[in-house]
């Protein structure tokens, strides 16, 4: 199912992280509010982001995690998805940008969400597009082998 909504950035706040390695796109971090309204998803997120940027050269990528409450498609809840993208001399395109849900991230109605999207600037405008599903039951099936193989793998 699709969702699409227009979004604003409600504050950015540099968060005075700063790579200490001088490259040719400087490296910082900023913790981001935004509010979604208009279509299909109501809302806010709050947003860890990293990125590196030239902005003499327009070009740099970036890498953040969105922590939503809100509705999508009518469901309210809580979900984390994350995002990035790249631009080269101020141009990108459709393939350089990637959005996905995290795994077991939603809550209330938005328990079983999964899926893609994009965002897409377009000047001063700013939009999100969704393309979600949603488990049957809220759950998935939980293999206990794999989750502690995994766990194993984060912790190390």
């Amino acid at each position: 199912m699709r969702a699409q909504s227009a979004f604003t950035i409600d504050s950015w706040d540099a968060n005075g992280r700063a790579s200490g390695i001088v490259t040719g796109t400087p490296g910082a971090g900023a913790f981001i509010v935004r509010s979604f309204a208009g279509g299909d998803i109501d809302g806010r997120s709050e947003v860890l982001f990293i990125g590196a940027f030239n902005e003499d050269r327009g070009s740099g990528t970036y890498v953040a995690v969105d922590s939503f409450e809100g509705a999508i498609l009518g469901r309210t809840g809580t979900a984390s998805f994350w995002h990035a993208n790249t631009m080269t001399r101020g141009r990108s395109t459709a393939t350089d940008g990637i959005l996905r849900f995290v795994p077991d991230s939603g809550t209330g109605e938005l328990a079983g969400i999964r899926g893609t999207g994009r965002i897409v600037a377009d000047g001063e405008t700013h939009s999100i597009v969704l393309d979600v599903e949603f488990d049957g039951d809220g759950e998935s099936a939980f293999e206990a082998d794999v989750a502690g193989e995994a766990r194993g793998a984060v912790e190390a």
